[in-house]
């Protein structure tokens, strides 16, 4: 009996996470097509082939719909990452990288998202919402791992490391500088040539996120040459000090 009632919990949450991308795919679709200002909820409900009511069941505002890739981590991989028996770096990491398969296929629109940013500002605020959401959940999860106050100022280390990861490991795998340094310019090729905006990155986002990880862990590890700091300090260091 509890196997059935697992099984039909499973099937329950893949139905919800499958009605939840086809109803942002009509979303996306519509927002290519028209342009965000042309895009109706009830044509992304209808397009979908969902109630308007359903819409709103998984996304909360029109804006709401477009924001792809800032999602808080699923509460299993939250718990994974607050049990987990590795360095925290590590499955900082592993809990990063959990939601990376959602946003794969989404690439293309993320390229050419900065500019919808910009001439929207309700999407705006809808990107700093889900930052505050994902800050929240990231901080629970910190300071129940590290058994302190979620005000503590290692917890709030930890939510800092974790959104600079996110952010840098997201400009790395969409070969960009900084996501909302796009010219106008670069979007309105990409507007103009659609084929140039799918093309798959050379590497997957969750690759992304551990290449910052490592980074960061290697950093870490390597104290400052005496040559580095010599030259830091601009005098020599204690070995090349005369006799």
């Amino acid at each position: 009996m509890q196997d059935e009632c697992v099984t039909g919990t499973d099937l329950r949450a893949t139905q919800a996470q499958r009605t939840r991308a086809a109803i942002r795919a009509a979303a996306l679709t519509l927002t290519r097509e028209r342009g965000y200002s042309a895009m109706t909820v009830d044509d992304v409900a209808t397009l979908a082939g969902v109630s308007r009511r359903t819409v709103f069941n998984h996304f909360s505002s029109k804006a709401d719909l477009l924001v792809v890739g800032l999602e808080p981590p699923e509460p299993e991989a939250v718990e994974a990452f607050i049990n987990g028996s590795g360095s925290l770096l590590e499955d900082l990491g592993v809990l990063l990288a959990s939601g990376a398969e959602a946003v794969e296929s989404e690439h293309g629109w993320l390229l050419s998202f900065p500019e919808i940013v910009r001439d929207n500002p309700e999407i705006e605020r809808t990107i700093h919402e889900r930052l505050r959401a994902i800050a929240v959940s990231l901080t629970d999860a910190a300071s129940r791992r590290l058994g302190t106050e979620p005000d503590d100022p290692r917890a709030r280390a930890v939510v800092a490391l974790a959104m600079a990861i996110q952010r840098s490991a997201m400009d790395l795998w969409c070969g960009r500088t900084h996501p909302w340094e796009q010219r106008r310019e670069e979007a309105q090729a990409r507007a103009e040539a659609p084929e140039a905006s799918v093309q798959r990155p050379e590497v997957r986002l969750a690759d992304a996120v551990r290449v910052m990880v490592e980074a960061i862990s290697d950093v870490a590890a390597h104290p400052r040459s005496a040559e580095a700091a010599s030259d830091a300090s601009g005098g020599p260091t204690p070995s090349h000090l005369p006799g």
